[in-house]
């Protein structure tokens, strides 16, 4: 599963809000280890992991990327090849099949990727982490929550329909979708991890996002019709409606596991 560049962006400030203190924690983790520090970022997109952490994280860094997307990657590389103290390397795989990598990292990171996985990935990445003690730095996975203002009364059916899909066949398999935060904790930590949790939501407001909100409305209805086809009328109409919605609110966990 890949997602368009222009999506990457769109969700990009809304992202960058949304993002927990436990990066302050990881910068805490990192200090103490060797350098260059050896990051692996799976499901790297067009790098957003990489922009918004190495500030944060003493330098030398050298960044592995990790997309199925080799667009996506390239496009990473441009837009961080300015930053000194840091070196990119690309690696275009698709991590079904492929190792999830061959030299052993010092982290491990991930953005707004383990909603769209398996529980068999996250078993087989959690695995991996604990046989090399290595830790994870996970940010922005959705956890089920959505609320809209204001209300309609066809919220809830179009919830239910949403999360449904979000569980549904993806190129990982049957993906963990709502259950993808709460799957990851446990899993890790039957594994022997440490886990800390945080929330970072999403908190659209309409003066500032509506061009996020009305996308993710699009895609969400796009999502009901096919999990309730016989109730076209109806989405048609809430969908309506959402155009002049005040605010979005959508769940994320971040999380730092430790061995």
């Amino acid at each position: 599963m890949s997602f368009s560049a222009d999506w990457l962006a769109l969700r990009a400030k809304a992202d960058r809000r949304a993002r927990s203190d436990l990066a302050e924690r990881l910068a805490d983790l990192t200090d103490a280890l060797p350098r260059p520090l050896k990051v692996i970022d799976l499901g790297s997109g067009t790098g957003a992991n990489v922009r918004e952490l190495f500030p944060k994280i003493r330098p030398p860094q050298d960044w592995t990327l990790v997309d199925a997307d080799a667009e996506l990657l390239k496009r990473a590389k441009v837009n961080l090849e300015h930053h000194g103290g840091l070196r990119i390397a690309l690696h275009h795989a698709d991590l079904m099949v492929e190792p999830l990598w061959t030299e052993h990292p010092h982290i491990v990171t991930a953005s707004a990727l383990f909603d769209i996985v398996s529980e068999a990935f996250v078993d087989r990445l959690a695995s991996a982490l604990a046989r090399q003690k290595t830790p994870l730095f996970s940010v922005l996975t959705y956890d089920g929550r959505l609320k809209v203002t204001p209300d309609h009364p066809f919220d809830a059916a179009m919830i239910d329909a949403f999360n449904a899909h979000q569980r549904g066949e993806k190129s990982f398999g049957r993906a963990l979708g709502p259950d993808a935060s709460d799957t990851l904790t446990a899993t890790l930590r039957r594994y022997g991890a440490t886990v800390l949790e945080d929330d970072s939501p999403w908190r659209l407001e309409a003066r500032q996002d509506n061009e996020l909100m009305q996308a993710k409305f699009d895609g969400w209805a796009a999502a009901a019709r096919e999990m309730m086809p016989d109730q076209a009328d109806a989405i048609d109409n809430w969908r309506a409606a959402r155009r002049t919605a005040a605010t979005v609110f959508v769940g994320h966990r971040d999380h730092l596991a430790t061995f």
